[in-house]
């Protein structure tokens, strides 16, 4: 019967030999993920020592070969290793933006870690796949669940690829489906005075007995997103470079967003910290939008106060120079608007301003205006349905004139 070959990143059966007093030598074949074969060797006073040195060479060299951290991912690896070469290997494409970077990593470790990182692949079947999702849903975390899916069909995929699932088994589990969305909320006419009216009012409060209180710039946050439907991630990374205020037609651009990202101190902790992304949440997202006059003016107000925007010369910058957190805006937001029954969110504003253009022109220029690739996404979750079919009496009377004149009166009977 012919001999198994080895497997790239593997290595065959490690024999040992004494060769003189405490000097033992253990040998091996090695096979890189070339494909080709090395004989390698190390030496200890005994022979278990000579071979626990010849391992760690060779765990050493399946795990940082020449092609950037490649490891053998076979049907018996442990799922806790393929997620962490899934994670090695998407962050060597270079093609996911940081913010959906860290969504992936915490999906692993609080969801598919805790649940799967103990199986082998092999034992990833459909079966497993459906316990975990099933279990989520039940708790009623939908968007959890989809993400998990998500993030398990690109794990899988890997480990076909590699030859060690011969199917991706989250192909056949379950889809997550959420249970029909609630109206999408927007703000009357009578909210927006209400909330625009308190949110000066609360800048413009008196300042605390001992400290100076800091300017927060949210009367100009609100009246930016309010005019032009930003993300608010959006909003807080602007450039005084994105603005066009002095032209003919006032503009700014989207060029950026801010995300929080995590960093590993000198001590080993892991912390956040808030920076600008030097582009937008998609290629979709980065968009010139023309500026109303409120928000031109919201735009000035807060360039005028002469703060330090750090630099990037942010429009809406932290006291420290720093992009502002977007946490810390929606909790101001929510101290402002206290005591007056208007219940608002800053994406709600982002809403507001898709349903109005959306009903007032087109799905389209709602579409474009919030920076999204497919209209499906701007109708199902921001423009607010009416429930109003339009008028179209002018179009559908003109349907039976043009049958009438098309008659004619040769046609007509006697």
């Amino acid at each position: 019967m012919a001999r198994t070959p080895i497997a790239p990143g593997r290595w065959g059966r490690i024999s040992r030999k004494e060769l003189g007093p405490n000097v033992w030598r253990a040998q091996v074949l090695y096979r890189d993920f070339a494909g080709n074969l090395h004989k390698l060797e190390a030496r200890g006073r005994s022979g278990a020592t000579a071979q626990h040195a010849l391992e760690d060479k060779l765990h050493q060299l399946s795990s940082d070969d020449p092609f950037g951290g490649l490891t053998a991912i076979e049907p018996g690896t442990r799922m806790s290793d393929v997620f962490d070469q899934w994670s090695r290997e998407k962050r060597a494409e270079g093609q996911v933006l940081s913010q959906s970077m860290n969504t992936y990593l915490g999906t692993l470790d609080r969801v598919l870690r805790p649940a799967l990182g103990g199986l082998r692949v092999r034992e990833v079947t459909p079966v497993a796949v459906n316990r975990v999702l099933m279990a989520l849903v039940a708790l009623g975390k939908y968007d959890t669940a989809r993400q998990a899916r998500n993030v398990l069909t690109q794990v899988m995929t890997m480990c076909v690829r590699y030859g060690a699932a011969p199917f991706n088994p989250v192909r056949d589990a379950v889809t997550v489906r959420k249970p029909k969305r609630p109206e999408v909320r927007t703000l009357e006419l009578r909210d927006i005075a209400t909330l625009r009216k308190a949110v000066r009012a609360w800048e413009d409060r008196p300042a605390k007995t001992r400290g100076r209180r800091n300017i927060t710039l949210l009367p100009q946050i609100v009246d930016t997103m309010l005019g032009t439907g930003l993300r608010i991630g959006e909003c807080l990374a602007l450039r005084q470079d994105d603005l066009r205020l002095d032209a003919e037609v006032p503009t700014l651009t989207v060029t950026g967003t801010v995300v929080r990202v995590e960093e590993t101190t000198a001590h080993g902790t892991v912390q956040g910290r808030l920076v600008r992304q030097s582009k937008p949440k998609s290629d979709a997202s980065r968009r010139t939008i023309t500026l109303p006059e409120f928000v031109v003016t919201a735009l000035r107000q807060a360039i005028d106060l002469g703060l330090d925007g750090g630099p990037d010369k942010l429009v809406f910058p932290s006291t420290k120079g720093t992009p502002r957190s977007p946490a810390r805006v929606r909790e101001q937001l929510q101290e402002a608007r206290e005591g007056t029954g208007v219940k608002v969110t800053p994406h709600d504003f982002r809403r507001t301003v898709a349903t109005r253009v959306a009903n007032e022109t087109t799905i389209g220029n709602a579409s474009a205006l919030l920076g999204h690739a497919d209209e499906g996404t701007t109708v199902r979750h921001y423009v607010r349905r009416t429930h109003v079919a339009p008028d179209m009496r002018e179009v559908i009377d003109q349907l039976v004139q043009q049958a009438d004149e098309r008659e004619g009166p040769e046609t007509k009977t006697e």
